[in-house]
């Protein structure tokens, strides 16, 4: 079981967040969970100012898929993510 886990500065919020949506369409992608569930993940990540443990990712190649895509976002210095199991 390969887990992850995420904390977000909350300056990715903002009227028009893109920041949080691309991190919210990456959580879901890659650990295969609806919208609305990666949504409240990030949502208490920086509304909440919490560090998260996200569910499982299928494989340690899909959490490291995922790490990735965070590095290569805009946001990426604010996003704060490792491998934990």
């Amino acid at each position: 079981m390969t887990r992850i886990s995420l904390r977000i500065e909350a300056d990715l919020c903002g009227p028009v967040s893109l920041g949080t949506v691309a991190v919210i369409r990456a959580i879901a992608k890659h650990l295969a969970l609806s919208l609305a569930e990666a949504n409240e993940l990030v949502d208490r990540c920086v509304f909440d100012a919490q560090s998260v443990t996200l569910p499982a990712a299928p494989s340690l190649a899909a959490a490291e898929a995922l790490l990735t895509t965070f590095g290569e976002l805009p946001a990426a210095p604010r996003i704060h993510a490792s491998i934990i199991d």
